[in-house]
């Protein structure tokens, strides 16, 4: 029997390598997007918009979407890889250095809202012994083992099919007990709850950008933030359908907010649920972490082995401060993100203009 096998060039290698790479970080930025957009919808607009969230949160996510559109539209015309590109094209270093500068502004606010909503789901919604410093300490402490390199992009991209397959078991839960009623009214508690809403959770969009950061894969691009957004909706339809409005309009405390997305289901079901928010809240802090230090080093081209692990220890230092006031100046903080794939949009407009000059 002969066997055969294609031998490869250098220069295929390298490609294949660098697609590999690609796909670990696009892996890793759709984790840190559901993660991120599930997290806002449950804890800012799930409050205020009851049985109306599902829709409500794909009516905050469409702002996002359109300037993510607009800069591939820009980026498509003008042929630059990444925004970062465009940006030097269009403006020049100082281009590149604000694009950078707001990705990692708006990575750091979400990983502070991240190890605010993992730290609190400890203490206030499991009752783990200890205080939101020691857990904070002690996770920061943890991700400092898989924040350098390509470890974590790379961890999050094999650990994704057994975390969608948590996913799966316990969607099927929540629509065994689904009730079509529980979908009503319609409008929640009024226009003015759902625009308080929209203006809790239209930040939620910012995401959109960091697509754009990097070059494409293979794919197309115009679908890029189609499945995250996609398997959000999906994921908070089968909660709207299995818990009646009254109660999810009722909580306001962060922690009960993300222990009622499990609290009704069964016990071995609601411990996988437990399990899947904990994996996926500290996967994408340290995502957070990692893709911040990258922006803030890239302009320069740099890479500093020790900035992650100084920036994980500072979020973590955060939770010595007053838990509900941080959480309430974060929201406000969270609500101009939106800002941030709008400066894209108008960095890619610019070259556009620019090269048809």
């Amino acid at each position: 029997m002969k066997t055969t096998s294609t031998v490869h060039s250098p220069e295929e290698r390298l490609a294949q390598r660098e697609l590999g790479e690609r796909l670990a970080l696009r892996s890793q930025w759709r984790l840190l997007a559901c993660v991120s957009i599930l997290r806002t919808a449950v804890t800012r607009i799930m409050p205020l918009a009851g049985a109306a969230t599902w829709w409500m949160t794909l009516v905050c996510l469409l702002p996002g979407l359109v300037l993510y559109w607009l800069a591939c539209l820009g980026l498509r015309i003008t042929k630059a890889a990444s925004l970062p590109e465009g940006a030097r094209l269009a403006l020049g270093k100082a281009g590149v250095w604000l694009v950078c500068a707001l990705a990692a502004v708006a990575l750091a606010v979400d990983a502070l809202s991240t190890i605010t909503a993992l730290i609190t789901l400890f203490t206030e919604g499991i009752g783990t012994q200890g205080t939101q410093w020691t857990l904070a300490l002690a996770a920061a402490g943890l991700l400092l083992f898989a924040l350098n390199g390509e470890a974590l992009a790379r961890g999050v991209y094999f650990l994704r099919v057994p975390l969608l397959a948590l996913l799966g078991a316990v969607l099927l839960e929540l629509v065994s007990g689904a009730r079509l009623d529980h979908l009503f009214p319609v409008l929640g508690d009024g226009v003015s709850s759902l625009w308080a809403a929209f203006q809790a959770g239209a930040g939620a969009g910012w995401m959109f950008l960091l697509p754009l950061l990097q070059a494409p894969t293979k794919e197309s691009r115009w679908r890029e933030p189609l499945p995250p957004v996609g398997l959000c909706i999906v994921v908070l339809l089968c909660l709207n359908l299995a818990l009646p409005h009254e109660l999810l309009s009722n909580q306001n405390a962060l922690g009960d907010c993300l222990v009622l997305t499990v609290a009704h289901l069964p016990a071995f079901v609601r411990l996988l649920a437990l399990c899947l928010w904990i994996a996926a809240l500290f996967l994408a802090l340290g995502s957070s972490v990692s893709l911040c230090a990258g922006q803030l080093l890239a302009p320069n081209g740099r890479r500093v082995v020790w900035l992650p692990g100084v920036l994980v220890l500072a979020a973590a230092a955060t939770q010595l401060l007053d838990i509900r006031e941080l959480w309430t100046q974060l929201g406000a903080l969270e609500r101009w993100l939106l800002a941030v794939p709008g400066v894209g949009a108008g960095v890619s407009l610019l070259l556009c203009w620019r090269k048809r000059k």
